[in-house]
């Protein structure tokens, strides 16, 4: 059995009509995966890393890289996430009193990682906390690891501070802070760049890649060789594919919306959207699943998903944007 996904496994097992302690014979990718972006993927096309021969992918240049590696079996879907928006977006449309207009702003806090470190300076971070449309909520990483050694240097006691510890609602409660806000300020492009764009939030990227680097041993909270080597994606690092791309989508607002679309769409696995039972039906197909049981609580999820995704008529990306998309 593989390991389970502290962030996917109880949104898929309600998608899919599961009991939340089951284990699945697949892997799920974490996210968009930075690290893997533009240079081979030494991690998650090794079946010890998700103790499994299957990934479960949500991000088209990803799947592709695991098809072309030959390691693993990978499915391409959509990222899970978006059922438990769907799921509260239809329920907001669908029912007035349940509705608030989204307003003032969510605040992703600079983060560090499991080997991955921000810079120290903090003042040019608090300055733009002190201009941000309010109302403002703040989130902070639920793992250690990932938490920036300086944000308590921040002055946010007039604020929310959201820390997503519990994993069951971890997906559901970002869903609703999302919606709930109208600006969206991000460190650096991660996979909440992609989810704040299918939304049409006002998107803010404030810090650059380059006030990242690579952890020294002595920085390092978890220390496993045979993987932490595979997550890096410090500025130290970085081959010049990646650095291209991500000082590319940095100035996100200054990207044709056309090309904002059209990577949106790839990098959250939108163009293979299915709703519970067609996701059921293939994965069983494809040996990745041996039961389950979908039901109808998703199916206006997968209808509000739908209709949103339609809506989207120019998802053809720009010459430019095409071949840097080709180089991921």
């Amino acid at each position: 059995m593989a390991e389970q996904s502290d962030k996917w496994h109880h949104t898929m097992c309600r998608y899919l009509g599961l009991d939340l302690d089951t284990f699945f014979d697949f892997g799920i990718l974490p996210g968009v995966c930075r690290e893997a972006l533009g240079r081979n993927d030494y991690l998650y096309s090794k079946t010890a890393t998700f103790d499994s021969n299957k990934v479960y992918a949500w991000s088209h240049y990803h799947y592709r890289r695991l098809l072309k590696a030959g390691k693993v079996t990978p499915y391409y879907g959509t990222a899970p996430f978006l059922w438990e928006l769907g799921k509260i977006a239809h329920a907001q449309d669908t029912t007035p009193e349940f509705y608030t207009e989204p307003e003032g702003s969510l605040f992703f806090l600079p983060r560090d990682d499991q080997v991955t470190i921000r810079e120290d300076e903090y003042e040019s971070v608090q300055r733009l906390i002190d201009e941000v449309p309010r109302p403002v909520t703040f989130l902070l990483p639920w793992r250690s690891c990932d938490i920036w050694k300086h944000w308590d240097k921040l002055d946010l006691e007039q604020h929310t501070v959201v820390q997503m510890s519990d994993p069951i609602t971890r997906q559901s409660m970002l869903a609703g802070l999302l919606l709930q806000h109208d600006h969206v300020y991000i460190p650096w492009p991660g996979t909440d760049l992609y989810y704040a764009e299918f939304l049409d939030k006002q998107i803010h990227v404030y810090d650059s890649i380059k006030q990242y680097r690579t952890k020294k041993m002595n920085e390092v909270e978890r220390f496993s060789p045979n993987i932490l080597m595979f997550l890096k994606w410090g500025y130290d690092y970085l081959n010049d594919v990646q650095k291209e791309y991500f000082h590319w989508i940095e100035n996100w607002n200054e990207i044709e919306r056309q090309d904002r679309k059209f990577l949106t769409i790839k990098m959250l696995g939108l163009d293979v959207l299915k709703s519970p039972t067609e996701l059921y039906e293939d994965l069983l197909s494809k040996n990745f699943i041996t039961n389950g049981n979908p039901t109808e609580e998703y199916v206006s999820s997968y209808e509000w998903l739908r209709d949103k995704v339609e809506k989207i008529d120019d998802s053809k990306c720009s010459q430019v944007c095409q071949d840097i998309y080709n180089r991921l």
